[in-house]
């Protein structure tokens, strides 16, 4: 709700209780069975009119709260959506780099069980999100103990050959 919207509400919301009191003390004090009738139809507008202002009011803060939550929602699941694409980014391309690696043998399964996890912790840090994807790989494979660290060939979008994994033995 815009700070106009609230200020023209609390005029309203002001000047109909104003009138409310205007015409109940009128009913109130006269004799006269006509004013008295006309005074309390006239307390009930005005009133009616402050219940409804106060109603709008009230609605428009509550919008605003949703719409400040549903964007926060939309926020973290913009987060979480972006911490999966790079974690499945980065899995993928150490596990490709795990199983072409003729060294491993039979190791694969346990060094990409291991990369799990250190996925897990990776996704934890401040930077998981920024920091360079070839970065980010080379020091997984360093920590899992990969030998001819090629990440480069293997990465998206960088323009080098695949390593050769023959000559590294």
């Amino acid at each position: 709700m815009t700070e106009r919207h609230a200020a023209a509400l609390a005029r309203v919301a002001e000047v109909a209780e104003r009138l409310a009191m205007k015409h109940a003390d009128r009913a109130i004090e006269t004799d006269d069975p006509k004013i008295e009738a006309a005074a309390t139809a006239a307390f009930q507008k005005a009133t009616r009119v402050m219940r409804q202002s106060m109603a709008l009011e009230a609605k428009l803060i509550r919008d605003a709260a949703d719409a400040g939550r549903e964007a926060k929602r939309r926020a973290e699941w913009a987060n979480v959506s972006a911490t999966c694409d790079r974690r499945r980014q980065i899995e993928t391309t150490v596990e490709h780099l795990i199983r072409s690696d003729a060294g491993i043998g039979g190791d694969a399964e346990h060094l990409c069980d291991e990369l799990d996890d250190l996925l897990d912790l990776e996704e934890l840090t401040e930077t998981f999100l920024t920091e360079d994807l070839a970065v980010q790989v080379t020091r997984l494979c360093k920590t899992l103990g990969l030998r001819g660290i090629e990440v480069l060939a293997v990465l998206p979008g960088t323009p080098s050959e695949p390593p050769d994994h023959q000559s590294s033995g």
